[in-house]
């Protein structure tokens, strides 16, 4: 069953019997299946609360747990500070005691504590005790719970406890600012690096575990639960995915967390289908297959006039896209006015309950999914090259990229986080940024030669500063800078996209650099697109595929606009084209911003959402193997009923036309069996 948990702020000043009985209501009509209680948080916020303070909160909330409880919806705790997400003027009260966190500039916080302070840790687990009485089901902790986006702060934490910690490992004096200084600087990674991540990784997993045995001592049936926020920026603090959640959910109980969904006020859906994938499916990636996910759903300001009903219920149903087991509810504001039945929430959860129930007794299991494998490594922070060295943002990995363009362009694709020591055979892998710098010369070169492999300009630099261009048969390579009046455009000489011969692409806005490539004469190089200036002058090389599995986008990410010139059907065209000559691969044709999961885990099982405002009168999907059979069951939502329909398939070519529309900001579920 998909778990409704909302989100609730019941303040103990201001709550009255008319708000109790208004949640007790919506619960019922949304069929809400937990409530998480907020403590202490966003207006209300105080600072640490002390004990006294703290028992104020769950005192309030036990009645109405109680009468919750009486109706089969359990409660869970969601206390909202760990480190404290802001300042916001507060200082920590002189009887809590413990030091706050100081920014790579030296800029001391007033509120925020720092995590290497041991007796922050102790006051964090004397309160997560504390919350335990009220044994709820979950007890999260917040996303406040990292070492960046502490506003104003910067990174952290460079305080004189820290600051010893890494002069004792590092084996000698250093001033804060030479250590931030050898930490980002260009090149080869240095030792100021490794010391700052490893300690910042390691006091995390400590603090966790020193709450998980408090609580578990108090509630032992408890689950502890962890909120998330972008991978790529926990890279930077050094996180380890399993270590930490490990440590923080003790024996017997399972990974929970809430990824981040990337939308807290309205944004076109067609960009909402591109950071979905760099931020929730890659969290979920990370936690892996049985990590019980309830992802975020938050509409900031709150109400209608932030985001529309029909926009909520689209990110609540595609959470499933993320093997998502429930999602949590933040849709009421946290000043304490409850809840307010003029957004029309509870219809529309109502609506969406028995459709989300039935599509994930097939949940969506990432590892499973067959199809392109976009490579991520938790560790890539770890030995990035920066190119300034001026700020920290230079260590974050770009290695989404291809998820999101991929599954854009309607190929199954899944996220496949990677270790030294992972071998691939007949895969399709897609490589961007700095990834490969992890690996060791054996490891790459297996995977270019055992597999169809993408590769950015990013992943290109590597393999040439690693002395591996051989690989690609590369002999000369020079940067080009975006907008630098050397090229203008991007030409597909001799193919034919959407009726158009050699359709353009713009190398001169809303991308990045360009990487000319040269080859070895001779080299088994099939070039399917040339670089241009102005004057229609040919400049070099662009898409080219070697040796007929490694498929090569010479550009690298832009700052500001990533690879957004990429998000064209010309470009989409190209890579059916490309990969259909390559490899076997599923995607949909036709369908332009349109998502497309393959699973095999129990019978094949196809999954397609629909991240635009346009309908499309069917699915026309071109299959990585041949069908074996000529029936599916679709399985839709049509207002508040679940539709099955069992359908004929019709073979056309290469392709396979599902005869059921799909409407805008639609999910629909395929079974072959």
């Amino acid at each position: 069953m998909f778990q409704y948990s909302l989100r609730y702020t019941l303040d103990p000043r201001s709550n009255t019997p008319v708000k109790d009985d208004k949640l007790i209501a919506f619960v019922q009509k949304a069929k809400v299946d937990n409530v998480a209680f907020f403590i202490n948080p966003e207006e209300l916020n105080a600072s640490h609360l002390t004990e006294a303070q703290t028992q104020v909160w769950l005192d309030a909330i036990r009645p109405l747990a109680k009468r919750l409880a009486a109706l089969n919806v359990s409660t869970s705790l969601n206390p909202w500070t760990t480190i404290m997400h802001s300042d916001r003027g507060k200082v920590i009260d002189p009887s809590i005691g413990f030091e706050t966190l100081v920014d790579i500039n030296g800029k001391k916080a007033t509120s925020m504590g720092c995590p290497a302070d041991p007796k922050w840790r102790n006051y964090l687990a004397d309160r997560y005790a504390q919350y335990a009485t009220l044994h709820p089901r979950e007890l999260w902790l917040e996303d406040d719970f990292r070492h960046y986006n502490h506003t104003p702060l910067k990174l952290a934490c460079f305080c004189d406890r820290h600051m010893a910690l890494y002069q004792e490992k590092l084996g000698r004096a250093i001033s804060r600012a030479d250590f931030v200084k050898e930490m980002l600087q260009p090149g080869e990674p240095t030792e100021a690096r490794r010391v700052y991540l490893d300690v910042a990784r390691q006091e995390m997993k400590d603090t966790v575990h020193q709450i998980e045995g408090r609580v578990h001592a108090v509630s032992p049936e408890t689950n502890l639960a962890q909120m998330t926020s972008f991978p790529n920026w926990h890279a930077i603090e050094g996180r380890d995915w399993a270590g930490l959640f490990d440590n923080l959910r003790g024996a017997g109980h399972p990974r929970v967390a809430r990824p981040h969904l990337p939308a807290y006020n309205e944004i076109a859906p067609l960009k909402y289908s591109r950071v979905f994938e760099d931020y929730t499916r890659t969290t979920a990636a990370y936690l892996g297959d049985d990590a019980v996910l309830f992802p975020e759903l938050e509409n900031y300001m709150y109400s209608p006039f932030v985001k529309s009903v029909a926009f909520t219920r689209f990110q609540i149903e595609t959470a499933a896209l993320a093997g998502a087991s429930g999602i949590l509810l933040n849709l009421f504001d946290m000043i304490g006015n409850g809840i307010d039945d003029e957004y029309h929430y509870a219809e529309m959860l109502a609506d969406s309950k028995a459709f989300l129930d039935r599509i994930t007794t097939r949940r969506l299991r990432m590892s499973q999914t067959r199809g392109i494998q976009v490579l991520v490594d938790q560790d890539s922070s770890y030995t990035i090259h920066t190119l300034d060295g001026a700020a920290p943002e230079e260590m974050l990995p770009h290695e989404t990229n291809w998820a999101a363009l991929l599954s854009t362009f309607g190929f199954s694709t899944t996220i496949t986080p990677v270790q030294a020591g992972a071998t691939f055979t007949k895969a399709r892998l897609a490589i961007s940024g700095q990834l490969l710098r992890n690996f060791d010369d054996a490891t790459v070169r297996q995977w270019l030669s055992d597999n169809v492999v993408l590769l950015d300009g990013e992943a290109v630099q590597v393999l040439l500063d690693r002395g591996l261009g051989d690989l690609l048969h590369i002999k000369s390579a020079q940067w080009h800078k975006v907008r630098s009046g050397f090229q203008s455009f991007e030409a597909a000489d001799g193919h034919t996209v959407e009726g158009i011969a050699a359709p353009r692409i713009t190398m001169l806005q809303h991308t990045g650099d360009y990487l000319r490539l040269e080859y070895a004469a001779g080299a088994d190089v099939a070039i399917w697109s040339h670089a241009y200036n102005e004057f229609d002058e040919q400049l070099g090389n662009v898409m080219a595929v070697i040796d007929h599995r490694i498929v090569v986008m010479p550009m690298d990410e832009d700052p500001k606009y990533g690879w957004e010139s990429q998000y064209i059907g010309f470009k989409q065209g190209l890579y059916q084209q490309i990969l259909s000559e390559l490899t076997d691969v599923d995607y949909l044709i036709g369908m332009p911003n349109t998502k497309l999961v393959a699973t095999a885990q129990e019978g094949l099982t196809l999954w397609a959402a629909n991240f635009t405002l346009d309908d499309y009168p069917q699915i026309v999907w071109h299959p990585a193997t041949p069908l074996m059979t000529t029936h599916a069951t679709v399985i839709a939502r049509v207002g508040d009923q679940v539709q099955e329909t069992r359908v004929a398939l019709e073979q056309v070519g290469d392709r396979v036309i599902i005869p059921v529309p799909l409407a805008h900001l639609q999910l629909v579920q395929i079974r072959f069996d």
